[in-house]
């Protein structure tokens, strides 16, 4: 069903089910060789592994996700480091975009493929 043609209270009901859905969900954002893993812990907390050169991240942060419609979802986060985070992550069609300002003032623009991990 197309989101426009769907019934507000519908559409409403699958965009508030959809953040919480990812709880207990892990997934791979592949970024090329970079391939940070998130599994999403609550709606409010997220545990993120990654390798990037020589460093290791692996540390739980408080994100904020904002359901854009069912299957997409904005998360944002700030990791130990310093570095924020925002994702688009499209679900439905497995694509993540990735928009991060580094500790250090540069900018990861990224976008990939998000695949879910089997439990």
């Amino acid at each position: 069903m197309v989101a426009a043609a769907m019934p507000k209270e519908r559409m409403m009901a699958a965009t508030d089910a959809f953040p919480a859905s990812l709880v207990g969900k892990t997934f791979d954002c592949v970024f090329g060789p970079f391939v940070p893993r998130l599994t999403f812990l609550s709606p409010q907390e997220l545990h993120i592994q990654a390798s990037i050169g020589t460093t290791e991240i692996d540390e739980v942060v408080n994100v904020g996700l904002t359901s854009v419609r069912p299957n997409l979802v904005l998360a944002s986060w700030t990791e130990q480091s310093g570095n924020f985070i925002v994702q688009l992550q499209d679900h439905e069609n497995g694509i993540v975009h990735n928009y991060a300002r580094l500790a250090d003032g540069q900018l990861f623009c990224a976008q990939g493929a998000i695949q879910a991990v089997p439990a």
